[in-house]
């Protein structure tokens, strides 16, 4: 074939447009599969019990408002589940719910992924209670403190964090999604990064980009490739580390206080699947 005419150059053009795009949707699927290059493979929970070298024992079912709360392997997933009440005395206050899983040496870590599918949440809220907004919710989490801002008190780490949140008033099967920072015992810089849905497999990641002041919080649809990001600045310094360094994955429930005969609750039941890390 000759390419010195214009049909011909055309016909060339289009091979290699579709060409292209072939390779695009190829790396979108990889990236679907292995979140990020650089991680490295930490746990794929396909033994009975969880490692004692990779993990610490706490973190679990640590408070006293709830009936069940599950930390398990599962299927060759780690399992974590948790319900827990409100107090019927009062319209103030919550009661707050975790089963957490948290690393054994947490403070090389610098990012966190994982495989995370939502199973069930459900929660009742209060309307008297207007103490604690957004009222009853649970959510999924990776999280952890990362530096301190320079002082070597605990209260000046700084936590990052990326939710799958689902509030008593949302729709049912829906999660919003999120990341946030805490320092100094304030919650701020909060993005959304969209919606999820309860049942969707998505790999979650949470990262550490200290070169550029920030933290870098992200998710893809494990099925569709597709990926939603968000970018967390900081402005404190970050060249000391955390004086209570942790990272973890978790559930958490947060139900409110309310007066009456009816016990509220709040309900996450999640599976977390090829843990991977960066340092």
């Amino acid at each position: 074939m000759s390419f010195n005419s214009k049909s011909a150059r055309d016909t060339l053009w289009r091979i290699m447009t579709v060409c292209f795009v072939l390779l695009a949707y190829l790396s979108r699927m990889v990236y679907a599969q292995q979140p990020s290059m650089g991680l490295v493979l930490y746990d794929t929970f396909n033994q009975k019990f969880l490692d004692p070298t990779k993990w610490s024992t706490l973190g679990a079912c640590s408070t006293f408002s709830f009936l069940e709360c599950v930390r398990e392997i599962q299927d060759g997933s780690l399992r974590l589940e948790v319900r827990n009440y409100g107090a019927t005395n009062s319209n103030e206050g919550i009661q707050y719910g975790p089963s957490e899983l948290h690393f054994i040496d947490p403070v090389p870590i610098r990012t966190i992924a994982a495989q995370l599918v939502v199973r069930r949440t459900s929660s009742l809220g209060c309307p008297a209670n207007t103490s604690f907004l957004p009222n009853s919710h649970a959510h999924a989490l990776l999280a952890g403190n990362f530096f301190n801002s320079g002082s070597g008190n605990s209260a000046d780490d700084v936590q990052g964090f990326l939710t799958f949140d689902h509030m008593s008033s949302d729709p049912e099967g829906t999660l919003s999604v999120a990341a946030f920072m805490n320092w100094q015992g304030q919650f701020f810089g909060f993005v959304s990064l969209g919606t999820a849905n309860v049942g969707q497999k998505v790999i979650a990641k949470l990262a550490w980009d200290q070169s550029h002041s920030q933290f870098v919080a992200s998710w893809t649809d494990a099925e569709t490739g597709k990926v939603v990001q968000a970018f967390l600045p900081y402005t404190m310094p970050d060249t000391a580390p955390a004086a209570a360094p942790d990272k973890f994955v978790g559930v958490r429930t947060f139900t409110p206080n309310c007066v009456g005969t009816q016990m509220l609750f709040a309900y996450m039941e999640a599976t977390f699947d090829n843990v991977m890390i960066g340092k």
